[in-house]
């Protein structure tokens, strides 16, 4: 995809909508600029690898289109859990199975991809993935980038980058900021909110930033104007597909349980490390690539 959004002059923007949020910003900023010191980890806090899916069969959905709804995932029976009927006013549940996502690559998606903006490695990627320590754990897994710098997959506030000298936490909605010991700015504070803790941490330390990001005020107004002025958006096809390629690595370290080597320039498994299969699938017919 990014090979063919060039080749044909496209303008693709992915669902990364984070980077459109003041406090994401803000966060990478500041350890881009080395306000906490040098990155000594991540923490990305998201859900599980997928499993495979067991779901029992049930009556079809009248109307659904369930073999195109598959796509050129196995062949299996329906299940509501997977394409709930009618209205529905929930995420529906097929994002928990390997078949068809994953919480890793879905919820960790966005995660991973502040990880990897925080650390300027849009561009590039990890060069080694390892799974957990203990058998069948469903956290641990970790992407480890050529600089030594680790993002590891466990519980905690969001994404957290722990520095030489400090700490950046940022999820949705909360930001801290913790300079040698000092709380510079907590959205946990009573009588404030995340925007104020946010232009507060902007206009103490990043006045004279020299490194600064791309700024989308609205993720969906900055794809429209990049239809216009045929420029990259904040989350072209490169960003979100450098990230893809991050979430389905650690998911291959978990369904595998194996250190796998990775070569980010050239997109393909180090000589000697993994097995190629697992970088594609079984497509079912008529499904191709």
């Amino acid at each position: 995809m990014i090979r063919a959004v060039d080749r044909h002059r496209r303008v693709l923007q992915t669902g990364s909508m984070q980077r459109s949020s003041k406090e994401f910003r803000v966060a990478c900023e500041l350890v881009r600029n080395g306000v906490i010191g040098r990155i000594e980890r991540v923490e990305c806090s998201f859900g599980n690898p997928g499993v495979p899916c067991d779901l029992p069969a049930e009556p079809d959905e009248p109307g659904l289109d369930w073999n195109l709804w598959l796509g050129p995932a196995p062949l299996r029976p329906y299940h509501s859990v997977l394409s709930p009927r009618g209205i529905h006013d929930h995420f529906p549940n097929w994002r928990t199975y390997r078949e068809y996502g994953g919480n890793v690559t879905d919820w960790g998606a966005h995660h991973i991809d502040i990880a990897q903006w925080g650390l300027g490695m849009d561009e590039s990627g990890p060069v080694e993935v390892r799974p957990p320590d203990k058998p069948d754990a469903k956290r641990g897994g970790m992407l480890v980038f050529a600089n030594g710098v680790p993002v590891i997959h466990k519980d905690g506030f969001g994404v957290h980058f722990v520095g030489a000298d400090g700490k950046v936490k940022v999820n949705r909605g909360k930001f801290e900021l913790i300079v040698r010991g000092e709380v510079v700015a907590s959205s946990a504070r009573e009588k404030t909110s995340c925007a104020a803790e946010v232009a507060r941490a902007e206009k103490v330390l990043l006045a004279d930033a020299k490194a600064r990001l791309y700024d989308s005020k609205s993720h969906t107004d900055d794809f429209l104007a990049r239809m216009k002025d045929r420029g990259k958006p904040i989350a072209s096809e490169i960003v979100g597909g450098r990230t893809a390629i991050c979430c389905n690595l650690l998911n291959l370290a978990y369904y595998h349980r194996q250190t796998i080597r990775w070569d980010p320039a050239r997109l393909t498994l180090a000589p000697g490390s993994g097995d190629p299969a697992w970088l594609t699938r079984n497509y079912r017919s008529p499904w191709k690539v």
